[in-house]
Formats: C-alpha cells, sequence, structure tokens
C-alpha cells in the first residue's frame, strides 16, 4: 500500500514541489507518494470536473503529513495557511515547513511555530528526508539516497527566487481573520500573542508537533543570508549555521549552491565571500576546518560571494 502526503505549495513553485515528488518516489520506490493541486502526471494533481475544495480536503484528510514548501513566492498566500490549519487539526498529521529562499526565522505564525527546516544544505535535506521517511515507518539508507539527494537539492537551490520583503507581515493577520474558524483555539491563543514574547508556557499548550527547547540542535542553530553576485548568476539564499558546524563546513555548503557556476576548490582563486556591511572578505586556509562556524558568521552578518579576476593575494 502507498503512503501519501500532501505537499501544500504556490502553483509558482510548481518546480520545487515537482522535484521533492519526484525525489520522495525515487528514494522509497513509490512506497511514498506525494499529491499536489498543480501535478501533471497521470496519477496526481486536480482533473478538470472536480470540485477542487473536495478534492483537496480529502487528500489532506487522508494524509499522514502535509509538507509547506515556503519560499518568497508562497509566504504570504493564503491558501498555505489554510491548508496547513486543516492537517494540524487532524490527529494523525504533521504539519513540516520547509523554507527555500527565505529566512526561517522570518516565517510568522502559525508556521512560524512548527520547527522549519532551512532547505540549504544536504544535513538539512537529509534531516527533513530523514523525518518524514519515519512519519511512515521507512528507514532511511544514507548510503543509497546521498546521491539522489545531492542532485535533487542541487536543482532546489538552482532556482532562482526574487524575495519581496515584507509582503508576508500584513497578510498574517487577514489570513488569521480568514482562518479562525480553521485552526485549533489553542492554536490562536498563541497566535494573537507576539512571536517574541511567546514564553515556553506558550508553545507547551500547543499541539506537541511544534518545536520546543527540547531540540537543542534546532534552536542552537540560526540563518545567515547570503547573495550570490557572480558574474553570471545572481540569487540570494539563507544558510544555518549550526552549532557544531566548522567555516570549512559552510564554504563546502556554499560551494554545492553555485557549483553550476565554479569550479571546485576554487575557493579564494576564482570565489570568495565577503560580509557586505563590513566589505571584509573571509580569507582562513589550512584551519578552516578546525574553527567552530558560529565563532565567524554572526547572525547580524550579511554576507555575499563575489567573483575573484585573479587568485586571491594578500
Amino acid at each position: 500500500m502507498n503512503h501519501r502526503f500532501f505537499l501544500s505549495h504556490y502553483s509558482g513553485d510548481k518546480n520545487i514541489a515537482d522535484i521533492v515528488s519526484r525525489t520522495l518516489k525515487r528514494i522509497t520506490l513509490n512506497q511514498i507518494v506525494p499529491w499536489f493541486s498543480s501535478d501533471e502526471s497521470g496519477t496526481g494533481g486536480l482533473k478538470p470536473g472536480n470540485l477542487w475544495f473536495n478534492e483537496i480536503l480529502d487528500k489532506i484528510q487522508k494524509s499522514k503529513a502535509v509538507v509547506a514548501i515556503l519560499t518568497p513566492n508562497s509566504i504570504s498566500r493564503p491558501w498555505i495557511y489554510f491548508e496547513t490549519g486543516i492537517g494540524q487539526a487532524l490527529e494523525d498529521c504533521e504539519v513540516m515547513p520547509i523554507c527555500i529562499g527565505i529566512d526561517r526565522s522570518k516565517v510568522y505564525p502559525p508556521l512560524g511555530l512548527y520547527q522549519c527546516y532551512q532547505l540549504s544544505d544536504y544535513r538539512s535535506f537529509k534531516e527533513f528526508i530523514s523525518k518524514l521517511l519515519g512519519k511512515f515507518d521507512i528507514p532511511f539508507d544514507e548510503d543509497a539516497f546521498k546521491p539522489i539527494l545531492e542532485t535533487a537539492l542541487t536543482e532546489i537551490l538552482g532556482i532562482k527566487l526574487e524575495e519581496k520583503e515584507d509582503e508576508a507581515t500584513p497578510k498574517v493577520v487577514e489570513i488569521i481573520d480568514d482562518l479562525r474558524n480553521h485552526i485549533d483555539k489553542r492554536f490562536l491563543e498563541i497566535l494573537e500573542k507576539p512571536a517574541m514574547n511567546r514564553t515556553q508556557n506558550d508553545l507547551a499548550s500547543a499541539d506537541a508537533n511544534i518545536r520546543t527547547n527540547e531540540n537543542d540542535d534546532y534552536l542552537a542553530s540560526y540563518t545567515v543570508p547570503v547573495e550570490i553576485n557572480l558574474d553570471d548568476h545572481k540569487s540570494k539564499h539563507y544558510i544555518e549555521i549550526r552549532y557544531d558546524n566548522t567555516f570549512g563546513d559552510i564554504i563546502t555548503n556554499l560551494y554545492f549552491i553555485i557549483e553550476e557556476y565554479v569550479q571546485p576548490y576554487r575557493y579564494l582563486q576564482s570565489w570568495i565571500l565577503r560580509e557586505k556591511k563590513s566589505r571584509r572578505l573571509l580569507v582562513i586556509r589550512e584551519v578552516g576546518d578546525l574553527i567552530p562556524a558560529r565563532i565567524i558568521f554572526k547572525p547580524e552578518f550579511q554576507l555575499e560571494i563575489i567573483s575573484l579576476p585573479q587568485s586571491y593575494d594578500p
């Protein structure tokens, strides 16, 4: 029997939904069959003549997870909140937001109360896939899955997304009002409080799926924006800085974002990382794998990757 979960997404992010769906089908040998409304395959998506609202409601009710694809395109779309609100109301359904091209710390309630996966590197992608497979009691075989996941992540990070600053902020209030009859009352008590003032008691009163301080690794990490300003590619991403990351780990993660545009092992030769405000170049050579990333990459940093016309020479 195939397991099903629901991909909540904005139609403009169909290419991301396609990659996630294709990847999960491949690594599970079709044991997991994602459903999303814009799926153009013969067995998925909304079909002509279907009552679309009833179809979406039926698919969510039959799902064990609702994965919300959050991008600059979708973060202010009411339907994302509506579909995840239905999922939250179900007893055996878990809501799992994934952030692509946006900072997970800027995701507003109710989705901001869940553990959001910042899909910026292999490790975060692996953790998301492993958690989702665990929901269906499917073992995560990293040796077999890693090449597939790396290819999928490269495809996802290669999609250019335009960030729309502050567009989501005023719409969240409207969304909450619109969905007031669809979201559990316990949720509403939390949503009506400013996100910065939420206490541990507030979070504890929410559903068990909402993140708490028990997830130390999640709470110990933070994201830093990085702009790609190469000669032939411009885009913006958010990289996750974890407690156990080294400087070398972050440089490796950044390489996989730009690998289509630079040759391997060319840091300080064809490209370099710079802190935007100070314009300071981040130059660390042989000891990069020994220095904790959190020492170098501060939460307030704004980074950019730039091309080098010639090898760096101090």
